[in-house]
């Protein structure tokens, strides 16, 4: 009988411990510097889009609202809260993750941004813009990762079926780094795949970076 008291003032013990205790995760936010009448207005929305929900509780858009209103008031971890929430509900839709990738980069948290947009492209692998923002990421924040910035845009040309707008971040990226040889078979590329209308911008571009190649 002892014994089965003594384990019961154990158990209790455990448990009083990890309620009382146990170490909740960090409230993350950033300094936003907005007028009153603007956080009002927030606030005003955010009661909009919670009586929303109310009737109908798996609206991705309320909840990328929430998210965007959050951020902009500075609650950091609320945002990503509500961009999660959201891709619940569209589980194969990556706009969330890039959301969170760049609230983490607004934090300093870069290794969090990596995996944010690492996530986003496992769940959708034909958004181009999930690339061009890791690559992004890599060129402002991890020195040295010319390698793996390469490798990323040539992965989401590859998986995006040379989108227009990931050649032409790429082919600036290649000309930023000075290779203008390499650039220009991307522009070549973007040329045949960007719409007409920008096709004369794009020949201008290829003549410019054709005068750097043989300046070099």
């Amino acid at each position: 009988m002892a014994g089965f008291v003594i384990i019961i003032i154990l158990i209790s013990a455990a448990l009083y411990f990890f309620v009382f205790f146990k170490k909740e995760p960090p409230e993350y936010f950033f300094q936003v510097d907005l007028p009153e009448e603007k956080r009002q207005e927030l606030n005003d929305r955010k009661n909009k889009n919670f009586e929303a929900l109310e009737l109908f509780p798996n609206n991705y858009n309320v909840y990328m609202d929430l998210g965007n209103i959050e951020r902009t008031l500075g609650n950091a971890s609320k945002a990503i809260e509500y961009f999660k929430k959201a891709w619940e509900i569209i589980p194969t839709n990556s706009t969330p993750w890039l959301n969170i990738g760049n609230v983490y980069i607004r934090l300093g948290m870069y290794q969090e941004a990596e995996q944010a947009f690492l996530k986003g492209i496992e769940v959708n692998s034909s958004y181009y813009f999930t690339y061009y923002n890791l690559a992004k990421l890599y060129r402002d924040y991890f020195p040295g990762k010319d390698e793996a910035i390469n490798k990323i845009y040539l992965e989401g040309l590859q998986k995006t079926g040379n989108d227009y707008q990931l050649l032409q971040f790429y082919s600036d990226y290649l000309v930023e780094k000075q290779n203008y040889s390499e650039a220009l078979k991307y522009l070549n590329l973007l040329y045949d795949k960007v719409p007409a209308e920008n096709r004369n911008q794009v020949a201008e571009r290829i003549k410019y970076v054709t005068e750097l190649n043989q300046n070099k």
